[in-house]
Order: structure tokens, then sequence, then C-alpha cells
């Protein structure tokens, strides 16, 4: 079930400098990612529970020097801060860069028919910087990375981890021309090819687009669903809130935007829903899988990792104030290493590979006018596509028919293009 490739070892040895965290042994199948990112999540709020237990004897210590030597409250406040700085610094400062390259292999009951079928580009999955990645291979039933793992196609995904405070001025620029040039390259040398589809969820798929833009050179086709396009358009509750909220405030006291407020965000969309809707599940009988899948579904929901203070600020004031990408005007500053601070501007008249643009119909989080204003933007690609579904913005990943009927479509427009 699990795929090797001594390549891995070859890259990162002639790679000394290489700062893309490759886990060969994540080559999983959908039976671990979802406890494995569950499990990063839990270890990382442990920690930093912990962290404040430790800290407090440094309260103490320093309240029992300043009783006895000192008079002035603003020098105890820059020594107490001082030595928290130090403590927080050494504690969840990483060497290792938080990003992570998934590649899936195959459960053993599709591999010998998928294989008959195998397609001859990968596909880099891009997940958004909400929530995290694995609403794409949820459970068995409902992953959208087993039903085209089930048509043959050779799938990578993106893994941002959790960002700390020390995170907070990473840009879009360094993701997107760091991490994701790394992966993509990383990706043609271990599959031999000379390019890489790129599949986009949501503000991923803004990911995608960018990278698509930079560097259509190493893109064989590009696939968005539920992206925002025309930000103009997108009139859902939470991109009013994005476009009124004055974020420099926000990220000026939080330094990255807490996972508590997008919690509160998305409750707060529809609050009645929200307090009704553990009861209406479970007043009904109903059976273990469906148990199990409202359950996941739940815990995905809620387990929102922090957004990138930069990032967060890029997206609000770039895309959703003044719609900057759409009208080729964004502008962003590439990251290759630390002494290049080129700012560049995003064209999306670059992207001239096939397009493939899937919307839900009901999405609330994203303005289904706003994704399909990405067909008519992108004006030099001569092979577009939209399909519209009648979904939610989740129902893409985990709805039934859309596994039934929706991602059969896409496996087989991804197959054609390959």
């Amino acid at each position: 079930m699990v795929k090797r490739s001594s390549s891995i070892d070859e890259y990162n040895n002639k790679n000394k400098n290489n700062t893309l965290f490759y886990d060969d042994s994540s080559l999983v199948n959908e039976s671990n990612i979802f406890s494995r990112a569950f499990l990063l999540s839990m270890q990382f709020n442990i920690k930093l529970c912990n962290a404040f237990a430790e800290s407090y004897p440094i309260y103490l210590s320093t309240i029992s020097e300043y009783n006895q030597s000192w008079k002035n409250l603003s020098e105890l406040d820059k020594i107490l801060r001082s030595r928290f700085r130090k403590f927080l610094d050494e504690k969840f400062r990483e060497e290792r860069e938080k990003y992570s390259l998934f590649r899936y292999g195959r459960p053993a009951s599709i591999t010998e028919k998928a294989s008959s079928i195998e397609t001859k580009t990968p596909l880099l999955m891009i997940y958004a910087f909400i929530n995290r990645h694995y609403i794409l291979d949820l459970l068995p039933e409902v992953s959208v990375v087993r039903n085209l793992l089930n048509q043959g196609l050779d799938i990578f995904a993106t893994d941002w981890g959790t960002p700390s405070a020390y995170d907070k001025s990473l840009t879009l620029g360094h993701y997107v021309n760091k991490y994701m040039d790394k992966s993509v390259d990383l990706i043609r040398k271990i599959t031999n090819s000379d390019k890489v589809s790129l599949f986009g969820y949501c503000w991923g798929g803004n990911l995608a687009l960018i990278y698509a833009a930079l560097h259509p050179e190493k893109v064989k086709n590009l696939i968005t669903i539920a992206t925002p396009g025309d930000f103009d358009l997108d009139n859902s509750l939470l991109a009013v809130w994005t476009k009124a909220m004055k974020e420099n405030y926000l990220l000026d006291a939080f330094g990255n935007l807490p996972e508590v407020v997008l919690n509160a965000a998305f409750i707060l969309r529809n609050p009645i829903e929200y307090s009704h809707k553990y009861f209406h599940f479970f007043e009904q009988p109903r059976g273990l899988e469906s148990i199990a899948e409202f359950l996941a579904t739940e815990t995905w929901l809620y387990d929102s990792p922090p957004i990138i203070g930069e990032i967060y600020r890029e997206f609000a004031e770039s895309c959703y104030k003044q719609n900057l990408l759409i009208k080729n005007k964004m502008k962003v500053v590439l990251a290759d290493d630390i002494n290049n601070n080129d700012i560049v501007t995003i064209n999306l008249k670059n992207i001239d590979m096939p397009f493939l643009n899937i919307v839900a119909e009901k999405d609330d989080l994203v303005a289904p006018n706003s994704s399909k204003a990405l067909n008519n933007a992108l004006t030099e690609s001569h092979d577009k596509s939209l399909i519209e579904f009648k979904s939610g913005h989740v129902g893409l990943m985990i709805g039934n028919n859309a596994h039934k009927e929706l991602w059969p479509k896409v496996g087989e427009w991804t197959k054609n293009h390959s």
C-alpha cells in the first residue's frame, strides 16, 4: 500500500539547503492522514498549555525579586516580557519548516484496477490556509483522494502545518515561490514528468492560480474548486465581514489570525443553526457510518490552525478589498532566498494551460458568481471547462452525490488532459 522512492534520498542528499520536508513514510493510505493531522493539532495545543504552566514559576521568581529590590513597575514589565519571550522562543522556535508534502499510496483493493488506467501527469492538491487538508480524505466512503486514486491518478498533497507566532511575517510569495515551487520540482523529479497538474480548493485555488501565473511552464493542467475569483462579486457573509474588517488592529494584537476567531466567524454565520445542529442530528436513529461521518466533519470544521498574519493581510487587502488578483494587479514578494525581495505582479494572462473550474451552486462561503468569473479572466487559456454542481462548499468534498457524479467527471477530465 505504501510506495517508496529512492530518488527522495538522492534529492535530499544533493540539496543540503533544501527546506522542503518530504516524508517518504507519508506516502500514505487514507486511514492515516486524518489521524496524523489531528494528532499534530493536539500535540501543539498540549505543548502550548504546558508552556503556560511552565512559565508560571518565571513569573513568581520575577515578582519575588521585584518585591526585594525593584521599585519601578515599568521596569518589572520589561523584565517579565524579556524573560517570557526568551522562554517561549526556546520552547516554540523550530529549525525545520512546518510544511510537508504527501504522496498517497493506493489501497490494495484498487491497485490492480488503477494501475491499468494510470495517468502520466501527477496531480498536486493545494489546500487553503483555513482548516486542514484532510477534508479531501475524510473517510473512505467520502474521500476525494480515494475517488481519484481509483481512477488512476498519482496524487500528492500539501500540508501547511500549524504556524506559530514566529511565522507571522511569512508571505504568499514565500509559500508559492518557495514551498510550492520546490514541491513541484521534487514531484517532477521523482515521477520523471515535465509538468504537474494543480488542484486547488478554496484559497488553495488562489495559490494555484498565482503559481500557474508565475510558472506556467511547469503546469500541465489547472483545476480550481470553490475558489473565489472576482471578489467584488463575493457577497457571502464572510467576504462582507472581511471587507469591512480593519485587520491591522487584529494582527497587531495577535500576530496571526487566531483559530478562535475563525471558529467564531463560522458559528456566527448562522448561530441558530449551530445551536440546534447536534440536537436535530441525534433526534433520529442514525447508523454508525452516518455518525462517524458527522463527527469527523465536525472535528475537521473546528480543527482550525491560525492563519499567518501577513498572508491574511494580503488576502484581505489585495483580494477582498481591492480585487487585484482578477485585475492582474496583485503584487507578491518572491522568496527564493533570504536576500531576494523582488516584487512581481501576478498576471493571469500567463495562464495558458487547460483549466477546469468547479463551482458549488449552493456555496455560502464563496459566492458562485465570484468563482465563475475565473473562466472569463483566464483569457489565454483556450481549453476551459466549467462544472456547476448542486452542493455547498463542503458538500463538494464529502457529499455522496458529489462522489457519484462530480468526481468521476473530474477524474475523466484530468485523464483526458494528461
